[in-house]
């Protein structure tokens, strides 16, 4: 349980979209009325007196009832006409009711985090909402933009503000963790308390000068007499760095050597070195990191990319390793505040069945997609209808210019005549078009 709240509070903004939901247009004022036909602002129940709505809700159960269908109806153990949500998920405890419980504990966790946060004076600030219409832009873009995403929302029982209010939460849980523990205040962590969780985790630091032996772009082993002289590079470089004896002066002077010589691609984005635990390097890279004392080089080590020279850090020194103590330990105490907190639930709550609610939000969303699926087509009419139109003139003016003068003004009185029918029938298809535009608005 120890990184639920952490994934918790990172989920509004990093939930994966299903794909049959990524399509439409418009927004519904009130999704949850639309889906459950009681308004977004319905109180189901409270958490030490605070307020939390139906929006608030179930917005959490709808992502765990999507979670929760796609892995029970893979498990293929339902019995006749019995529901995935009535059977035995845990100890007695039905699949509907498990997944009502677990969207619950989430909505109390938003709640404590934000009441402790403004306690303490961590609020959402104006920095932070430009910040998050920043992230904001960009995530809509990358979804397909502004159609795609309230298509989105409105899936997920959501409205933009009840989507950014859950967002914030995000913010003034950083800036509790910041705040909290930063150094000079009781909670600060001290080495020793850093040094132990980076041991408790596994983590490992460290810098590496790399020599690359294989072609990056088509990941072809380079030619021998070239790699034979990378080395020799690297063997000249070990031995620069292993006639110094000053731990400061060693650090240095690896910078220097591994910012001019060091081919890893990474260097840029990691240039204090890397943080990582098991399996997350190649094992050569690993096992060479471990071998080490803090502040030692290694020998050369190589692996499929070629020739590294390590050289191992503190993992407790490092602000990804302080970072992560200062969540751990906000973790623990967001867990606490959700255990102690006082609930009391509303009879809408109380009535809510898991199976019925997901029947009505799946049907909602398949009257989306139908909606919108409609809106296209009729779209698309109206446009081939327009450009056929638009067409019509130019048809007639290159007939006229064919016809010699004689034959124009012989034919003068039955064009005319001709001319006023095609007025009255442009007119009419102008209507019927706008007529279309408009119902395609709507």
């Amino acid at each position: 349980m120890k990184n639920w709240i952490r994934r918790a509070l990172g989920a509004a903004m990093a939930l994966t979209l299903t794909a049959g939901l990524l399509s439409g247009c418009g927004s519904a004022e009130d999704p949850v009325q639309e889906v459950m036909g009681y308004p977004g602002s319905t109180v189901m129940f409270t958490v030490n007196g605070s307020d939390v709505t139906a929006e608030e809700y179930l917005f959490w159960l709808a992502q765990y009832t999507d979670q929760a269908s796609a892995y029970l109806t893979s498990m293929g153990n339902v019995e006749g006409d019995q529901s995935i949500w009535d059977m035995d998920f845990y100890n007695g405890t039905t699949a509907g009711e498990s997944v009502k419980q677990t969207a619950q504990q989430y909505a109390i966790l938003y709640n404590v985090v934000t009441a402790h946060g403004e306690e303490g004076g961590y609020t959402y600030t104006d920095e932070d909402k430009a910040d998050f219409q920043e992230s904001l832009s960009a995530q809509v873009e990358q979804m397909g933009g502004d159609e795609v995403f309230e298509t989105w929302l409105k899936s997920m029982c959501l409205t933009r503000e009840g989507f950014e209010n859950m967002s914030s939460v995000t913010y003034i849980n950083q800036h509790m963790a910041d705040g909290m523990y930063r150094e000079g205040t009781d909670l600060a962590p001290t080495p020793e308390d850093l040094r132990t969780y980076a041991d408790e985790n596994d983590y490992l630091a460290a810098k590496h000068i790399l020599l690359l032996t294989v072609d990056q772009t088509t990941q072809e082993a380079l030619p021998q007499e070239e790699i034979d002289q990378k080395r020799a590079t690297a063997e000249d470089l070990l031995a620069q760095l292993q006639a110094i004896t000053d731990p400061a002066e060693l650090e240095t002077k690896f910078d220097e050597l591994m910012n001019q010589y060091s081919e890893d691609t990474g260097l840029e984005a990691n240039p204090d070195g890397y943080v990582f635990t098991s399996g997350q390097m190649v094992e050569p890279f690993e096992e060479g990191t471990r071998a080490l004392d803090y502040g030692q080089i290694s020998d050369i080590v190589e692996s499929d990319y070629g020739f590294h020279i390590i050289l191992r850090l503190d993992p407790a020194e490092d602000e990804t390793i302080r970072a992560d103590w200062q969540f751990s330990q906000l973790n623990e105490l967001s867990t606490q505040w959700v255990d102690e907190a006082e609930i009391v639930t509303t009879e809408t709550y109380d009535n809510l069945d898991v199976g019925d609610f997901y029947d009505k939000l799946t049907a909602y969303r398949d009257a989306l997609n139908t909606t919108d699926e409609a809106v296209e087509e009729e779209t698309e009419q109206v446009e081939q209808s327009t450009d056929a139109q638009a067409e019509e003139p130019q048809s007639q003016e290159t007939e006229g210019d064919a016809q010699s003068e004689e034959a124009q003004s012989e034919e003068a009185q039955s064009d005319e005549g001709q001319s006023d029918a095609q007025d009255t029938q442009s007119q009419g298809t102008a209507e019927e078009a706008g007529d279309g535009q408009s119902d395609s608005q709507a």
